[in-house]
């Protein structure tokens, strides 16, 4: 009996040293180094040093809104790049929390525009780049109400006219329009 049981109490142990190797689907931190094996983040940093990064990139449409949380996260980041994923409200609310956030860029993204004006509150975003993008009429509107600004920038993105960016720089006369 005794053997039986030291028997059980190894397989036990055995198997939770097999589980502890698994990944938990819980925790921060935990999902953030999910993320980072799988290569839809890409730091400027280590995220388990002292200096936080401050770049943080997230690729592919794999990456979902509630992922947007963890930039909550990293006090020190300055550079977000995002690319074929979608940006909603929820993730502009996020990121409107990052409030020493400089640059933003959207690549090949699909974009709610009516929640940009939720960056109003990020005093240091100074730029932001859109590339293959398309831009509604509603987005330049958000964008007129971004003052702190000083570069906006339109790479091969699909609905700009002329009209929108005479509007957009009337509306903002210290901010450099490319397009």
């Amino acid at each position: 009996m005794l053997r039986q049981t030291s028997l059980i109490a190894v397989m036990a142990i055995a198997s939770c040293a097999y589980v502890a190797d698994v990944r938990p689907p819980y925790g921060k931190l935990t999902v953030t180094e999910d993320l980072i094996r799988r290569k839809i983040i890409r730091l400027g940093g280590d995220w388990e040093s002292e200096v936080k990064p401050k770049l943080v990139s997230f690729i592919g449409d794999q990456f979902e809104s509630r992922h947007f949380e963890m930039l909550t996260h990293v006090p020190t980041l300055e550079w977000f790049y995002v690319d074929t994923c979608a940006v909603d409200e929820y993730a502009l609310s996020c990121l409107s929390q990052v409030h020493q956030l400089e640059r933003l860029d959207f690549v090949e993204c699909k974009l709610e525009p009516l929640s940009f004006s939720l960056l109003r509150s990020n005093r240091e975003l100074k730029e932001i780049i859109f590339d293959s993008v398309i831009i509604p009429d509603p987005l330049m509107t958000e964008l007129a109400k971004l003052p702190n600004l000083n570069s906006i920038s339109f790479i091969d993105c699909k609905g700009v006219t002329k009209e929108q960016i005479s509007t957009l720089k009337a509306a903002l006369p210290k901010v450099q329009i490319s397009y």
